[in-house]
């Protein structure tokens, strides 16, 4: 009976390597040769988008939390802290 089971485990659990084809995995380290005029193409594509981002102008940094904030800075702002309590 226990190599009956046993048999079965690894039967179970041999299966989904079988499953798995060799050498049908996307090749990797496979270099496309590339002509002049293709070369020409990605060049001026790059120096067109080199071009378009030195276009656009620097942003701004973004502040969300700056009109929940006083507009009393510095030393006024301290000057007006809640007053001390007395007993």
């Amino acid at each position: 009976m226990r190599a009956f089971l046993l048999a079965a485990l690894l039967t179970v659990t041999a299966g989904p390597v079988v499953a798995q084809p060799l050498g049908t995995g996307i090749p990797l380290n496979q270099e496309k040769e590339v002509t002049p005029e293709q070369r020409a193409k990605q060049r001026a594509t790059e120096e067109a988008y080199k071009s378009t981002i030195k276009g656009i102008p620097d942003a701004k940094p973004v502040d969300p939390w700056g009109n929940m904030r006083g507009t009393e800075t510095g030393s006024t702002a301290k000057a007006k802290a809640a007053p001390k309590k007395t007993n």
